[in-house]
């Protein structure tokens, strides 16, 4: 069987699409594959969030691609920069629990925190109290990246929400951390 070819023409680019409008196709496979008695609403709200999630993460990679560093990779920066101010609640940095902090694999943290370490930007050195015992720590490297990378971070995350009035910003806060609540519960 030959596919036919698609005409693209009569596709708007992404941007010039409304969410709707993105939507409308994905209703239509709904109605034939969704569970009975799925709430249409919350689903395609939560695939709304879905691809919000792929394209504010693709934008905050972006402003941060300057520095070298992805999102996440520098989420584990700042854990050991909060560490070293006091600002976490931990005696170590441990692998597990950074996994558990984020909500990921021990074996996703590992490979994050082998790059960190193979770019100088982490260090092992062994325990005072323990030589045997090897703890990680934040290398002048990593600060001076994590520090460097920081305010181009902090921008990307307020121009996600700049189309947002203050009173529409408050709510999305509350929704969303509600949302984040019911997530960490269910692990």
């Amino acid at each position: 069987m030959t596919a036919r070819p698609r005409n693209t023409e009569s596709i708007p680019p992404p941007a010039a699409r409304s969410a709707e409008q993105a939507l409308s196709p994905h209703l239509e496979l709904m109605k034939k594959t969704a569970r009975r008695g799925t709430d249409r609403q919350m689903a395609v709200t939560g695939m709304l969030m879905l691809w919000l999630g792929d394209d504010i993460n693709a934008a905050v990679n972006g402003a941060l691609a300057a520095h070298g560093v992805s999102e996440n990779k520098l989420d584990i920066l700042m854990l050991f920069d909060l560490a070293e101010r006091g600002l976490l609640e931990v005696d170590a940095l441990t692998p597990s629990f950074i996994s558990t902090y984020f909500g990921v694999t021990r074996s996703s943290v590992t490979g994050l925190i082998d790059w960190l370490e193979q770019r100088e930007l982490l260090a092992r050195k062994a325990r005072e109290e323990d030589r045997r015992s090897l703890r990680l720590e934040l290398t002048q490297q990593g600060r001076d990246l994590l520090h460097g990378a920081m305010p181009d971070f902090w921008h990307a995350c307020a121009d996600i929400v700049s189309p947002l009035s203050a009173a529409e910003r408050e709510a999305l806060h509350l929704s969303l951390s509600k949302i984040w609540l019911h997530q960490k519960q269910k692990k």
